[in-house]
């Protein structure tokens, strides 16, 4: 009895495991039909057929935004830097002050100078009274020609040493007013590159300055392409930082390349957008010649994020295509993959020309 409910057990626990598998399976699942994908319908709206056109290809070339007038304003003598009395991103006029430095010994040597010369011309006006004494009393035979020699001596010695300390004088002014320190040009402060109580050296800078309103662009061409421009020739221009587009003029072109890259280096005279700075990265757009290009209405272009699609008719049915875009002519835009000459495009009725 007991191998008897063992043997029930068994066939129990299979048949449970049977109907499990067949659960999971499907096998207990009511049958359903398979959906059928319905069939498109043929393109009735407008059409646009895909037409090649010459288009003046173009080379982008890297530069950069430079100033045209920029300075960096440097000590002449040796002393300390006590006040510095402008900062970064500050407008200065042209022989605005712009730092001080220490003249304390100056002043001092400017004084000693100033005495000397006063003693000097003292002692060189009674000079002269004897002289002018003595050459009276030697017409009357009074004294000796050579009493006038020496006294005459005195008086050229006293006159070369006022020409000297004079200009000592004038030099130690000078050195003195090296102590202010002031903006050679109007312009923007770039960079304050000391601070006060730093000893200066002659010919280390303070400051940077640069005239915001004389901006140039700044690249370097093939020499190929260099040939082909000349002074004055408008060129378009892109600022990427600003998102604006600007129209150049090439005002230099260096006539000695590059002996690494062997390119030129050309110069832009732009009229500088608001925003614009020395260093920014620009884009300069160089024509070259004419090559076909396929070109379509920029309205039958659809973006998706950063994707450019349009809609076109194969075999009677509107599918979407991905394409790769060129530069942009005015209503029209430059298909530079994804699309054929006498492709037919969709045109949907919103949009229809």
């Amino acid at each position: 009895m007991h191998l008897v409910n063992k043997k029930w057990v068994a066939l129990g626990a299979f048949a449970a495991l049977g109907i499990l598998l067949a659960t999971f399976s499907g096998v207990l699942d009511e049958k359903r039909k398979p959906l059928l994908r319905a069939k498109p319908e043929p393109y009735q709206g407008d059409q646009y057929i895909v037409q090649a056109q010459p288009v003046a290809s173009s080379d982008i070339v890297s530069a950069s935004v430079v100033a045209r007038e920029n300075t960096l304003v440097a000590s002449r003598i040796l002393a300390q830097l006590q006040t510095l009395e402008v900062r970064a991103g500050q407008l200065v006029k042209q022989g605005q002050l712009l730092a001080t430095l220490d003249g304390a010994e100056l002043r001092a040597a400017l004084q000693e100078i100033w005495a000397q010369s006063k003693a000097n011309e003292a002692q060189l006006l009674q000079a002269k009274k004897q002289l002018t004494r003595s050459d009276a009393l030697f017409a009357k035979g009074l004294i000796a020609k050579n009493i006038i020699d020496e006294r005459q001596s005195k008086v050229d010695e006293l006159e070369a040493r006022h020409l000297a300390l004079s200009e000592q004088l004038n030099g130690a002014q000078v050195a003195l007013s090296y102590t202010q320190l002031r903006a050679p040009i109007a312009g923007l402060v770039v960079e304050r590159l000391q601070e006060p109580g730093v000893m200066l050296s002659p010919g280390v800078p303070i400051v940077e300055i640069f005239n915001p309103a004389s901006l140039q662009i700044s690249g370097a061409v093939r020499s190929n392409l260099a040939g082909q421009l000349s002074i004055g020739e408008p060129l378009q221009v892109k600022l990427d930082a600003l998102g604006k587009s600007v129209i150049g003029h090439v005002s230099e072109i260096v006539p000695v390349a590059d002996s690494l890259a062997r390119q030129f280096e050309i110069k832009l005279d732009i009229t500088p957008p608001k925003g614009a700075k020395p260093g920014m990265y620009a884009q300069i757009t160089l024509p070259t010649e004419l090559v076909s290009r396929v070109v379509v209405p920029r309205q039958l272009v659809y973006q998706t994020g950063q994707l450019s699609m349009v809609y076109v008719v194969e075999q009677g049915i509107k599918q979407r295509r991905l394409i790769r875009l060129g530069r942009q002519l005015n209503d029209k835009v430059v298909v530079l993959s994804g699309l054929k000459s006498g492709e037919i495009l969709a045109v949907t009725p919103s949009i229809s020309s």
